[in-house]
Protein backbone atom coordinates (compact mmCIF):
# COMPACT_ATOMS: atom_id res chain seq x y z
CA UNK A 1 0.00 0.00 0.00
CA UNK A 2 1.55 3.31 -0.82
CA UNK A 3 1.42 6.19 1.87
CA UNK A 4 -0.05 9.52 -0.11
CA UNK A 5 0.71 12.87 1.45
CA UNK A 6 -1.17 15.36 1.40
CA UNK A 7 0.10 18.99 -0.48
CA UNK A 8 -0.35 20.60 3.05
CA UNK A 9 1.68 18.28 4.88
CA UNK A 10 5.17 18.35 2.64
CA UNK A 11 3.81 22.33 2.91
CA UNK A 12 4.45 21.86 6.42
CA UNK A 13 7.74 19.81 5.99
CA UNK A 14 9.25 21.73 3.93
CA UNK A 15 8.48 25.20 6.06
CA UNK A 16 10.34 23.20 9.45
CA UNK A 17 13.09 22.30 7.06
CA UNK A 18 13.73 26.14 6.51
CA UNK A 19 13.31 27.34 9.90
CA UNK A 20 15.22 24.81 11.19
CA UNK A 21 18.06 25.35 8.11
CA UNK A 22 17.83 29.44 8.85
CA UNK A 23 18.52 29.00 12.88
CA UNK A 24 21.73 26.63 12.12
CA UNK A 25 22.91 29.55 9.65
CA UNK A 26 22.19 32.26 11.84
CA UNK A 27 24.22 30.61 14.94
CA UNK A 28 26.97 29.77 12.46
CA UNK A 29 27.07 33.65 11.42
CA UNK A 30 27.28 34.87 15.36
CA UNK A 31 30.27 32.31 15.69
CA UNK A 32 31.54 34.11 13.32
CA UNK A 33 31.54 37.15 13.86
CA UNK A 34 32.08 36.45 17.97
CA UNK A 35 35.05 33.93 17.17
CA UNK A 36 36.42 36.82 15.01
CA UNK A 37 35.58 40.18 17.01
CA UNK A 38 35.68 39.06 20.42
CA UNK A 39 39.16 37.29 21.08
CA UNK A 40 41.04 40.74 20.20
CA UNK A 41 39.15 42.43 23.19
CA UNK A 42 40.60 43.04 26.40
CA UNK A 43 37.76 40.81 27.87
CA UNK A 44 36.71 38.04 25.50
CA UNK A 45 34.85 36.43 28.17
CA UNK A 46 32.36 38.83 28.76
CA UNK A 47 31.98 40.01 24.38
CA UNK A 48 31.12 36.41 24.11
CA UNK A 49 28.70 36.35 26.98
CA UNK A 50 27.01 39.81 26.47
CA UNK A 51 26.78 39.72 22.57
CA UNK A 52 25.81 35.77 21.84
CA UNK A 53 22.72 36.34 22.16
CA UNK A 54 22.05 39.60 20.50
CA UNK A 55 19.69 39.55 17.59
CA UNK A 56 22.40 41.84 15.48
CA UNK A 57 24.97 39.51 16.00
CA UNK A 58 22.77 36.47 14.40
CA UNK A 59 21.75 38.67 11.53
CA UNK A 60 25.54 39.01 11.13
CA UNK A 61 24.99 42.69 11.17
CA UNK A 62 28.61 43.62 12.87
CA UNK A 63 27.97 47.30 11.65
CA UNK A 64 24.82 47.12 14.64
CA UNK A 65 27.48 46.06 17.35
CA UNK A 66 29.44 49.18 17.08
CA UNK A 67 26.27 50.65 18.02
CA UNK A 68 25.27 48.28 20.36
CA UNK A 69 28.65 48.46 21.78
CA UNK A 70 29.18 52.15 21.75
CA UNK A 71 25.42 53.29 23.32
CA UNK A 72 26.67 50.96 26.36
CA UNK A 73 30.18 52.22 26.88
CA UNK A 74 28.03 55.91 26.72
CA UNK A 75 25.67 54.84 29.46
CA UNK A 76 28.34 53.60 31.63
CA UNK A 77 30.77 56.67 30.72
CA UNK A 78 27.64 58.98 31.90
CA UNK A 79 26.65 56.85 35.33
CA UNK A 80 30.39 56.97 36.04
CA UNK A 81 30.86 60.43 35.53
CA UNK A 82 27.72 61.23 37.71
CA UNK A 83 29.39 58.84 40.41
CA UNK A 84 32.23 60.68 40.64
CA UNK A 85 30.70 64.41 40.41
CA UNK A 86 28.44 62.87 43.64
CA UNK A 87 31.55 61.58 45.60
CA UNK A 88 33.30 65.07 45.09
CA UNK A 89 29.63 66.37 46.28
CA UNK A 90 30.38 65.03 49.64
CA UNK A 91 32.77 65.78 52.47
CA UNK A 92 36.45 64.82 51.54
CA UNK A 93 39.25 65.44 54.18
CA UNK A 94 41.97 63.88 52.29
CA UNK A 95 43.41 66.66 49.89
CA UNK A 96 44.71 63.98 47.33
CA UNK A 97 41.79 62.08 47.05
CA UNK A 98 39.70 64.61 46.16
CA UNK A 99 42.45 66.26 43.64
CA UNK A 100 41.89 62.79 41.75
CA UNK A 101 38.26 62.35 42.23
CA UNK A 102 39.01 65.87 39.67
CA UNK A 103 41.07 64.39 37.59
CA UNK A 104 38.63 61.25 36.98
CA UNK A 105 35.88 63.86 36.48
CA UNK A 106 37.64 65.28 33.70
CA UNK A 107 38.65 62.23 32.30
CA UNK A 108 35.21 61.05 32.36
CA UNK A 109 33.79 64.73 30.84
CA UNK A 110 36.44 63.91 27.82
CA UNK A 111 35.64 59.94 27.55
CA UNK A 112 31.97 60.96 27.05
CA UNK A 113 32.92 63.79 24.72
CA UNK A 114 34.85 61.16 22.82
CA UNK A 115 32.37 58.64 22.77
CA UNK A 116 29.45 61.25 21.72
CA UNK A 117 31.44 61.87 18.58
CA UNK A 118 31.62 58.27 17.84
CA UNK A 119 27.71 58.53 17.03
CA UNK A 120 28.42 61.45 14.85
CA UNK A 121 30.70 59.95 12.91
CA UNK A 122 28.92 56.31 12.92
CA UNK A 123 26.55 58.36 11.13
CA UNK A 124 29.17 58.87 8.05
CA UNK A 125 30.41 55.86 8.79
CA UNK A 126 34.22 56.78 9.75
CA UNK A 127 35.00 53.68 11.74
CA UNK A 128 38.92 54.73 11.69
CA UNK A 129 37.93 57.73 13.96
CA UNK A 130 35.88 55.73 15.59
CA UNK A 131 38.17 53.22 16.60
CA UNK A 132 40.58 56.00 17.57
CA UNK A 133 38.28 57.69 19.55
CA UNK A 134 36.85 54.48 21.69
CA UNK A 135 40.45 53.95 22.11
CA UNK A 136 40.84 57.22 23.39
CA UNK A 137 38.31 56.93 25.74
CA UNK A 138 39.08 53.88 27.30
CA UNK A 139 42.81 55.50 28.03
CA UNK A 140 41.06 58.43 29.86
CA UNK A 141 39.11 55.88 31.94
CA UNK A 142 42.39 53.85 32.22
CA UNK A 143 44.13 57.25 33.50
CA UNK A 144 41.54 57.58 36.39
CA UNK A 145 42.00 54.55 37.52
CA UNK A 146 45.76 55.03 37.64
CA UNK A 147 45.78 58.08 40.21
CA UNK A 148 44.74 55.83 42.68
CA UNK A 149 46.50 52.74 44.65
CA UNK A 150 42.85 51.13 44.77
CA UNK A 151 39.97 53.14 42.81
CA UNK A 152 36.59 53.58 45.26
CA UNK A 153 34.82 49.89 44.95
CA UNK A 154 31.73 51.88 43.41
CA UNK A 155 33.87 53.28 40.38
CA UNK A 156 36.01 50.23 39.94
CA UNK A 157 33.04 48.31 38.50
CA UNK A 158 31.31 51.28 36.53
CA UNK A 159 35.19 52.29 34.76
CA UNK A 160 35.87 48.33 34.15
CA UNK A 161 32.50 48.36 32.08
CA UNK A 162 33.76 51.67 30.21
CA UNK A 163 36.74 50.30 29.42
CA UNK A 164 35.58 46.67 28.19
CA UNK A 165 32.88 48.39 25.96
CA UNK A 166 34.87 51.08 24.86
CA UNK A 167 37.62 48.39 23.56
CA UNK A 168 35.09 46.23 21.79
CA UNK A 169 33.99 49.50 19.69
CA UNK A 170 37.65 50.17 19.24
CA UNK A 171 38.06 46.59 17.92
CA UNK A 172 34.76 46.57 15.65
CA UNK A 173 35.19 49.58 14.26
CA UNK A 174 39.09 48.70 13.46
CA UNK A 175 38.10 45.52 11.49
CA UNK A 176 35.34 47.96 9.74
CA UNK A 177 37.84 51.09 8.74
Amino acid sequence: MAHSFSPSWLSLSFLVVLVLLFEIIRKVKATDILDDVCPKTINPQLCFHVLKNDPYVYKGDIHSLVSISLSIAQDNTTSTYNLVKSLLEQPIKDPNLKAQLTNCLNNYKDAGDKLESCNDLFRIGDYRKISLLASAALNDSRACDQGFGEPPAQLKQLSQTVQEFSDLVSVIAYDLK
